[in-house]
């Protein structure tokens, strides 16, 4: 149920940060291989999935008929954004805020809607807006194992 997935995503709202800011400017800037996007870039992406989720997941309920999910250009967001030379504390700040309202938003989700409201994707399958919500913390969570899988760990790590 959807009260699960919420609940994930509060714990790595309170767990992320607090390892992430225990990391070095040079450690979050550095690419992971040539041609790869750093952690900093990962976790910016991760700030415009959030973005471009939340607006999904207020918009979808109120479309007239079946609601169209518009793909947007993740390399160009990354590098339009700055991400690679932006202070990483503020990246941080970012991700967290907007995960904060994700937490809000998804929260306020009425039970019904999630099984009633269809999305369509740009390869033309459709869903529900569960699946979406659920499908924003898979994606989160396989971006964040590529920053460090001890990151989903995070309430272990934690004193």
């Amino acid at each position: 149920m959807i009260t699960k997935t919420v609940a994930q995503l509060g714990r790595y709202v309170e767990s992320v940060p607090l390892q992430l800011r225990a990391w070095s400017e040079e450690r979050m800037a550095t690419p992971r291989a040539l041609g790869k996007w750093s952690s900093l870039q990962i976790l910016g992406h991760l700030c415009d999935s959030a973005i471009n989720n939340c607006r999904r997941i207020v918009e979808a309920p109120t479309a007239a008929g079946l609601y169209v999910i518009t793909p947007y250009n993740q390399d160009k967001w990354v590098e339009a954004q700055q991400y690679a030379s932006a202070p990483a504390e503020e990246i941080i700040a970012l991700w967290e805020s907007l995960n904060r309202s994700m937490v809000r938003v998804i929260s306020a989700v009425p039970v019904d809607t999630l099984t009633t409201c269809h999305i369509q994707l740009p390869n033309g399958e459709t869903h529900t807006l569960e699946w979406l919500i659920k499908d924003y913390l898979e994606h989160l969570e396989h971006h964040l194992k590529q920053i460090s899988p001890d990151l989903l760990l995070g309430e272990l790590l934690m004193p």
